[in-house]
């Protein structure tokens, strides 16, 4: 019996948080301080940061101040309101300016640091999705607990378990790769990815009378509801 929607969803959801919950703590443990020792004198480049966005925000907060004082004041008066809204958008001008020139500096080691961090969640989630779907042989947790099973046919018509590359190819470098990787370089066309690769799945294990996804036709493989468990 075919897999459920909710069921192929559900399961791969948990890997999926699985997954991120070791990364974050292999980031929290030693990633983060090895990411910070790459940028010369980090700490105190991202203290002297966060001040000086504290400062800018501190700023817009007593320009927005004044101006809400020259318009309770102004009463009506359009001319007064007008005279006042032209003087809170040339301070914020000013003081974005000045910010643009004070964090300059700032800029490059930051943009590395951030930058690397998205990098290490991405090689991160793909090394590991990798090892224990391989190593699981598409036996993930979340496929075990939610009692889903991958399977190919043989030649004979009956369910056998699927090969090394089957699931490579079904489980990482068709579900997750290509979404990853644009991820990595545009975080919006990322998230756009997903969702359409995940509404074509939608759709097509929905509506189609064999309930497979590209990758299920492409690997020959089929996602099954497991009632009598590994």
């Amino acid at each position: 019996m075919f897999a459920s929607l909710f069921r192929r969803i559900a399961s791969s959801f948990i890997d999926l948080c699985l997954i991120l919950i070791i990364v974050y703590a292999l980031f929290f443990i030693g990633g983060r301080s090895i990411l910070q020792n790459r940028i010369d004198n980090f700490d105190i480049i991202y203290a002297d940061y966060n001040d000086i966005v504290a400062a800018y925000n501190a700023d817009l907060e007593a320009v927005q101040t004044e101006y809400d004082v020259a318009i309770e004041l102004a009463d009506g008066n359009e001319e007064l309101e007008a005279t006042a809204l032209e003087n809170y958008n040339l301070s914020r001008t000013i003081i974005n300016e000045q910010n643009t020139i004070d964090i300059n500096p700032y800029n490059r080691p930051l943009t590395q640091y951030f930058s690397e961090i998205i990098y290490f969640f991405v090689i991160g989630f793909i090394v590991l999705i990798t090892v224990m779907s391989l190593a699981m042989v598409g036996k993930t947790p979340g496929r075990r607990i939610l009692k889903v099973k991958i399977m190919t046919e043989d030649g004979n018509g009956e369910f056998i378990k699927p090969s090394i590359i089957q699931v490579f190819l079904h489980d990482i470098f068709l579900k997750y790769f290509f979404i990853v990787f644009v991820f990595a370089f545009n975080m919006y066309y990322g998230i756009m990815f997903m969702l359409v690769a995940l509404l074509v799945d939608v759709i097509l294990i929905t509506f189609t009378k064999k309930r497979l996804t590209i990758r299920d036709y492409f690997t020959r493989l089929k996602v099954l509801k497991n009632t009598y468990g590994y």
